[in-house]
Formats: structure tokens, C-alpha cells, sequence
């Protein structure tokens, strides 16, 4: 009996260099591929955590403020951002930060509650005395409300990112860097030809 054996086609220099090539090509498609599925991933999560936030927001009465006066130092000091909750007037307690409008101009204050009492006649409302952390002295002024936003989480900082972020400039660049960055992502990669 004779044993046949059949040997494998010698692969000259042609065919070596066919697939380097090949393989050198492919590396910076790949690196290409997973650096656009890292931005889709990242924008989808920055899309993610908005809806999720505008659901909450109008679900629980949340909004951001942003602290432009030091008057709640050291807590949240100066440039500061903090999530706020619309609540009543009877869920409110001594302790807690607030921010209610003053009753001369209607502008903002936000500070700490020191005292409270029931409004006689509207067993709803709360007569609040606030004063600021950094204040020596409580405010000059009692706070009639019948609710009022209450700070329920502050990142000092973060005021400034907020408030640059709302500027006409920064929402421009930032609609067009995300209208560029999902483009690239979308954009088909060409395939390799062989040659």
C-alpha cells in the first residue's frame, strides 16, 4: 500500500504581503469602529439621564437653582447648584433651606428656615423666619407661603457649568458639537477592497 500525502501550497511573498496589508488596514478601522461606538454610547447616556430628568422634574416638582450670592456659606457657597422641590407649606420644617420670594420685590431668596409658625386664619400657610448660614442675623423679613422650593441635594461649582451652559453661545456650540459628533458616528466606514 502507498500512503499519498498532498502538501500544503507554498505561500510565496505576494500572498505575505497580501495579508500584512490586510491586517494593517483593519487595525485602524477597528480602532475607528470602537471609538464611534463610544460616542454613540456616550450620547445615548446623555440622552438617557435627560428623559429620565424631565420625567422627573415634572413628576416630582424638580428644578435646578444656582447660588449667585454667598449668603449660604459654607453649605453651598457662591456659584453652587442645587435640585429643588416645589412642596406645601405644611411639609416644611425648621432646618430645611428654601428658597421663597421676598414680599417687596418678589426676587428670590434662598436660606434657612429658623422658625415657623401656622398663619392664624389659613391653617395651610407658614409665616417662615429664614436666615442665611453666613449671616450673622436672621432676614429682616417674615415669609408668608403657602409652599415653597426646597433644596434637596447641592454640588458647590456646579452653578457656574449651569449657568454657562444656558448661554446663547454655549447652547449653539454644544447643539452643533452633538449634531457633528452623532454624524461622524453614523457615518458609514469604508470597507477594505481586496486587491
Amino acid at each position: 500500500m502507498h500512503s499519498i500525502t498532498t502538501a500544503a501550497p507554498r505561500r510565496g511573498p505576494v500572498h505575505h504581503a497580501r495579508t500584512r496589508g490586510a491586517s494593517h488596514r483593519a487595525a485602524p478601522e477597528a480602532r475607528t469602529g470602537t471609538a464611534k461606538d463610544a460616542v454613540l454610547t456616550v450620547l445615548g447616556l446623555i440622552g438617557i439621564v435627560s428623559v429620565l430628568w424631565l420625567v422627573a422634574a415634572g413628576a416630582f416638582h424638580l428644578s435646578v437653582i444656582v447660588f449667585v450670592t454667598g449668603s449660604m456659606t459654607p453649605t453651598l457657597p457662591t456659584g453652587s447648584a442645587a435640585i429643588v422641590q416645589q412642596v406645601e407649606a405644611s411639609e416644611l420644617r425648621i432646618g430645611d433651606v428654601v428658597t421663597v420670594p421676598k414680599p417687596d420685590s418678589g426676587i428670590p431668596v434662598t436660606h434657612r428656615i429658623v422658625d415657623m409658625a401656622v398663619v392664624e386664619g389659613s391653617p395651610d400657610d407658614r409665616a417662615l423666619t429664614l436666615k442665611g448660614d453666613a449671616n450673622d442675623v436672621v432676614d429682616p423679613v417674615t415669609y408668608t407661603v403657602t409652599g415653597a422650593q426646597r433644596v434637596i441635594a447641592g454640588a458647590p461649582g456646579l452653578g457656574w457649568l449651569v449657568i454657562g451652559a444656558k448661554s446663547p453661545v454655549a447652547m449653539v456650540a454644544i447643539t452643533l458639537a452633538v449634531a457633528l459628533a452623532i454624524a461622524w458616528a453614523l457615518w458609514p466606514s469604508r470597507r477594505p477592497t481586496d486587491s
